[in-house]
């Protein structure tokens, strides 16, 4: 199970961070068109977020001899160390805010030249400040919702964790239908079970069968959300399974097929990141995309229970071990000791 999500998680963060440091990246007129197709939010200076420059002493440029780390309001933090978390949420019904199905923060670490991923735990029973106590999930709702709903995961991974997250970036449900559709599907081998639901419940008129099938971009996202074959760990699979063809779709793709990918989904996301941090980001895109990608999940093995809650099953974490081991994670043997302003 762990390897599976830790692959999925790898081919997300390859294709959403390689969307922006590819519209970044562009000189052309029509690059900062694509740009302007972002939702872009302002941080907030009244609630602790950034709101200068992030990359500005740790970039791949400037070298981390400047770049400072230690403890800012009580969090881990270094300059050298970019934290971004990604959002993945389910609000594709009006009447529902909806809950973030996937979280990963991207660590882009100019220190020790790596890129890397950590992934929350959906049913993580954690402290929400000012809501009491929930599945990490269920933080966006609560929350919320879109910009509300992230900024309270935000804080909530911050009060449990004590790692400062400099950046968010929401991607909208609907996104990836059309991300597929755009490519001309993803080619999965399905199941005699996985096809009659995809058959049954994708919302495409189109029939599929047992065997390899292309999949456009409805019964793809389907067939990554099936629950009723197999458990979780299956599920995760099956997603590892789309994003993987997925990813080789856009490595064979063309220039212009991913900027209409582009045009059709920039308008789907929601960030924090300020158009010339994106620009920066992507000025330093070859670098960081030869970074080799470390990862990690929370809470790890052996440092959780099982347990039946008020809100249903839940995974309670320990959360000095969990501290530990992301502030170890991220930034490896230079820690951050003591604070500064």
């Amino acid at each position: 199970m762990k390897n599976h999500k830790l692959l999925l998680l790898r081919n997300i963060i390859i294709l959403v961070l390689s969307l922006l440091f590819l519209v970044g990246g562009g000189t052309c007129v029509y690059t900062d068109q694509l740009l302007g197709k972002i939702n872009y939010v302002a941080p907030d200076s009244g609630t602790g977020e950034k709101t200068g420059d992030i990359f500005q002493d740790g970039n791949a440029s400037s070298g981390t001899a400047d770049a400072k780390a230690g403890l800012v309001g009580g969090l881990y933090h270094d300059d050298a160390v970019t934290n971004i978390l990604l959002l993945g949420t389910d609000d594709y019904q009006s009447s529902d805010v909806g809950r973030s199905d996937s979280m990963m923060l991207v660590s882009v670490d100019t220190r020790h030249k790596k890129l890397k991923i950590t992934s929350f735990m959906r049913d993580m029973y954690l402290a929400i400040p000012g809501l009491g106590s929930n599945k990490l999930t269920n933080a966006y709702s609560l929350g919320g919702g879109k910009v509300k709903g992230a900024k309270k995961i935000v804080s909530t991974l911050e009060a449990n964790f004590g790692v400062d997250i400099d950046r968010f970036a929401i991607v909208d449900f609907s996104a990836f239908p059309k991300i597929i559709d755009r490519l001309g599907g993803v080619t999965i081998t399905l199941t005699a079970g996985e096809a009659a639901l995809v058959n049954r419940y994708s919302g495409d008129s189109h029939k599929v069968r047992a065997g390899s099938q292309n999949l456009n971009g409805l019964q793809a996202r389907y067939y990554s959300r099936i629950r009723d074959i197999g458990n979780d760990y299956e599920r995760t699979l099956r997603q590892r399974k789309v994003f993987t063809s997925l990813v080789g779709k856009m490595k064979a793709s063309s220039l212009p097929a991913i900027y209409g990918v582009l045009g059709d989904t920039l308008n789907l996301v929601t960030t924090n990141l300020q158009k010339n941090e994106i620009v920066s980001m992507a000025s330093n895109s070859l670098t960081y995309l030869n970074y080799p990608v470390s990862q990690n999940r929370v809470p790890a093995d052996g440092e959780f229970q099982v347990l039946g809650l008020d809100v249903g099953d839940c995974l309670v974490p320990d959360l000095d071990a969990c501290r530990q081991s992301l502030a170890k994670f991220i930034y490896e043997n230079d820690i951050p000791q003591g604070s500064y302003s």
